[in-house]
């Protein structure tokens, strides 16, 4: 850990309003991992919503998928015809989910100190961190690991950060024969994104 990284770090821990999830700010153990992804009614976190978030731990070499979440939300605004095409969650699926804040107490203990392992990861972390920092005083300190930046240095790619239709997660699955689950499901695209991850680490 560097030393911008110790001192943020130092810093987010002193702005934490809830002791219970101290433990994040711990030096995470070698080989332990959690695959994150995430639903919502859109990609700009500005005006869309959270519909829900599944995550898995990966230890080593296994995914513990008997122990991942699938967390369903009720949002603010429920989800329009067109979007329910791509996440197929449903006003029915969704209004009686649990709260923003239901399912942080469960996501956050879950995620603990772990690097956090996603697909354009980044895009999941916008959404999240709004809910997050109002919820524990700060956002999430976590090490956060792009499967794309990974795969695109693993096959020598000049410009790992610049977007590659190539590196799609159904492209960087058939390039390992990775089995697909069927996409923008939170919880089989957290397992496709775990098992790209084995293969790119």
């Amino acid at each position: 850990m560097g030393w911008f990284t110790q001192v943020k770090s130092s810093w987010q821990k002193n702005q934490l309003q809830r002791p219970e999830l101290a433990g994040m700010f711990e030096p995470p153990l070698a080989d332990q991992w959690v695959a994150i992804d995430c639903e919502m009614t859109g990609l700009n976190a500005k005006k869309h919503h959270l519909l829900s978030v599944a995550a898995i731990h990966v230890n080593g070499d296994t995914i513990d998928t008997g122990n991942g979440l699938h967390l369903v939300c009720s949002p603010p605004t429920m989800p329009d015809r067109d979007t329910i095409v791509i996440h197929g969650l449903r006003t029915t699926d969704v209004e009686h989910g649990m709260s923003y804040d239901e399912m942080l107490a469960l996501l956050l203990p879950f995620i603990g100190n772990r690097a956090i392992v996603g697909f354009c990861p980044q895009i999941d972390i916008a959404f999240l961190n709004p809910l997050i920092k109002p919820y524990m005083g700060t956002a999430l300190p976590n090490e956060v690991i792009d499967v794309r930046y990974l795969y695109a240095r693993r096959i020598g790619d000049s410009h790992p950060n610049t977007p590659n239709p190539s590196h799609q997660l159904s492209k960087i699955l058939a390039h390992y024969h990775i089995p697909e689950f069927g996409n923008h499901d939170a919880y089989n695209d957290a397992v496709m994104t775990a098992m790209a991850f084995l293969h790119v680490r």
